[in-house]
């Protein structure tokens, strides 16, 4: 599969799981407010993020050419193997911690600590990769779409499993 269609698989996949589904918020002058964390809806996120993580559509649609803002919340020790992304993306840790991994491999010597609060810069097909801590992590995913996950090594795409 060419990156192009792997990229637009990913943003149908991303879209048919509901990314219209937003978290419950409210208009305010015309503002999106989402007031309280028991305010965002979280769904099963998609097949390219392994089981067990789920997802919440605050912000933008993933497959247009527009702004967005997601969030993950990875259970306790789950990996998201080492990947790319077609866009900048930025990435707050909401709760809990993790450690994050740059470059296309996982050397357990070069992760760094990261808690609530931490946030990463990651350009346009920087590699990386995430393991939540023993409490699990949310993290908050913002960028400019289309959205788009490339697993360095394809037999770590969940979808392929």
């Amino acid at each position: 599969m060419n990156r192009r269609t792997l990229i637009i698989a990913t943003a149908i996949s991303l879209i048919s799981t509901g990314s219209a589904s937003f978290a419950q918020s409210h208009s305010h002058g015309g503002a999106k407010v989402i007031s309280t964390p028991e305010d965002v809806q979280w769904q099963p996120a998609p097949a390219i993020f392994p089981q067990g993580m789920k997802i919440a559509y605050l912000y933008g649609d993933l497959a247009k050419h527009e702004p967005f803002t997601i969030r993950v919340m990875m259970p306790p020790h789950s990996v998201i193997a080492p990947h790319t992304h077609n866009l900048d993306e930025m990435l707050t840790i909401i709760s809990g911690n993790l450690d994050h991994y740059t470059g296309p491999k996982m050397n357990p010597s070069e992760g760094l600590h990261m808690e609530a609060g931490g946030f990463v810069h990651l350009p346009v097909n920087m590699g990386h990769a995430l393991k939540a801590g023993d409490s699990g992590a949310i993290l908050q995913v913002s960028g400019v779409g289309p959205f788009g996950m490339t697993y360095v090594d394809p037999k770590d795409d969940p979808r392929h499993r």
